[in-house]
């Protein structure tokens, strides 16, 4: 017998099918600010789309271990606490999804503070198919990941309007090794540092199939603290348009001896860095990088090719 469908029960009767393949174990919660009329942020509801919880805060909340959260399609939040986390997403596998294309899916604005964050604390979360927004000048990072295995997956972190930015989109610790970033668009056109920063010895971490595009005085992704091990970095499209001195090394910047592989990543720059430094990759395996920082000029490889 076929069990991949399974249904979830709920007092009435049946509510719905999952596939139990991808959510193998947990409760489901929906979230939908705009449903105002049936939703509510009480015990009784969220475990329903007609009848929803009016805010994701309230879902992490009431969540645990290896459950999952449905924002709905245009759900909009407002999240911000000073000098600390606005959420923190603390429950081992708890997955939160957006649901949506890509002008419907749900919009969380950080805002109120420069030193407030989403914290991936628990091992194993999840975030994806939602797009975070900068409501204030900038602020110091959107996510700060903290935890092994954390994805974050198909998510947009973009700019308000006014200068209203991310100095740095995705910040780590030295904990947060099994990362995957895949698939996220970055984009920025005010002053920041980086995209992505992983701070501290962070191993086997995937940076792939992302577009991230902003003016970083550092590097678009860098790990320059300590060095990372078994790092992957593949096929991401790298626009920095600082004008904001000789930026060395400006598309990808790694401390020496980390290891891995850099691959098939392109990168613009915009001053004068020579295209041979745009990427410090180390001791990582280069191969298929390139680099332009003139416009209407094709792109050539990062390094010397090898005989």
């Amino acid at each position: 017998m076929d069990t991949k469908l399974f249904s979830r029960m709920q007092e009435g009767g049946i509510f719905s099918l999952l596939d139990r393949d991808r959510f193998a174990t947990g409760k489901i919660w929906w979230v939908d600010s705009s449903n105002t009329t049936a939703g509510a942020n009480l015990s009784g509801h969220g475990v329903n789309p007609d009848a929803p919880f009016l805010t994701w805060v309230y879902a992490v909340s009431a969540a645990s271990a290896d459950d999952t959260i449905f924002l709905m399609p245009t759900h909009s939040e407002t999240i911000g606490i000073t000098t600390a986390a606005a959420v923190t997403l603390s429950s081992a596998g708890l997955k939160t999804i957006g649901l949506g294309g890509r002008t419907r899916r749900p919009q969380i604005l950080i805002d109120g503070f420069a030193d407030t964050y989403i914290l991936m604390s628990g091992a194993d979360t999840e975030l994806e198919n939602i797009t975070f927004i900068a409501g204030h000048a900038n602020i110091a990072k959107a996510v700060s990941v903290t935890a092994a295995g954390v994805t974050i997956r198909n998510c947009s972190f973009l700019e308000n309007a006014g200068s209203e930015n991310f100095l740095i989109a995705i910040q780590t610790t030295s904990a947060a090794d099994d990362l995957l970033i895949e698939d996220c668009v970055l984009y920025g056109v005010t002053q920041g540092t980086e995209g992505i920063e992983l701070v501290g010895a962070t191993d086997r971490v995937t940076i792939r199939n992302n577009y991230i595009a902003g003016k970083y005085s550092v590097a678009a992704i860098s790990a320059i603290t300590n060095l990372c091990l078994g790092i992957d970095i593949d096929n991401n499209q790298i626009y920095n348009s600082t004008t904001a001195g000789n930026d060395l090394h400006g598309g990808i910047d790694l401390i020496t001896g980390t290891t891995g592989i850099v691959t098939r990543n392109m990168v613009y720059l915009g001053d004068d860095t020579d295209c041979l430094t745009a990427i410090d990759a180390d001791a990582c395996m280069l191969a298929f990088n390139y680099v332009a920082n003139e416009f209407g000029e094709e792109a050539g490889f990062n390094k010397t090719v090898a005989a």
